[in-house]
């Protein structure tokens, strides 16, 4: 049997393939939250009850026409905001990354486990298949039902530089 066909390497695909997921949530976190705190801000500044609301600037005639177009991209925000459901995404996302930072942690043991033993034994394939139905339903519960393609080949990318395959230890069979 060749290097590329050791059952090793499902432990190692699984292991690139949960610091994947990990890497694809916390962008698309980041993402989200950036996009939650853009819309509160906006709200916030249009507010009328603002600080920002009182500013001499708003008096001017440019001021007023500034005002009256963040008035108007603060209503929209506020009626299609909802329908958006961003703190529902935020604890989606939030709770993938958990499961998935979870399973990376245990497939980096199992890894370790290989290199220290020096050999793919039972014991360490049954803790692998515990891994695995483990974390089954983090999976079902993706919240990008259709990923990001840019950003998920760029989180691949990263991976495959971070992890690449001469870096794992395969056992001789």
């Amino acid at each position: 049997m060749n290097r590329e066909q050791h059952p090793v390497w499902a432990v190692y695909d699984r292991l690139r393939t949960a610091r994947l997921n990990v890497k694809y949530y916390c962008e698309r976190l980041r993402q989200v939250e950036l996009l939650n705190r853009a819309c509160e801000i906006i709200l916030l500044i249009a507010a009328p009850t603002s600080a920002i609301a009182g500013l001499w600037f708003w008096k001017t005639d440019i001021g007023k026409a500034v005002w009256q177009s963040l008035g108007i991209v603060s209503a929209i925000i506020a009626t299609v905001r909802p329908a958006f459901q961003l703190t529902k995404k935020i604890k989606d996302y939030e709770a993938a990354i958990s499961g998935y930072q979870t399973l990376e942690y245990d497939l980096e043991i199992i890894r370790q486990k290989i290199e220290q033993r020096g050999t793919y034994d039972d014991k360490l394939k049954a803790e692998f298949m515990k891994a695995v139905e483990r974390h089954r339903n983090v999976e079902l519960a993706s919240p990008d039902k259709v990923p990001n393609r840019k950003l998920l080949q760029n989180c691949t990318n990263a991976v495959l530089a971070e992890m690449p395959a001469n870096s794992f230890f395969v056992p001789e069979t």
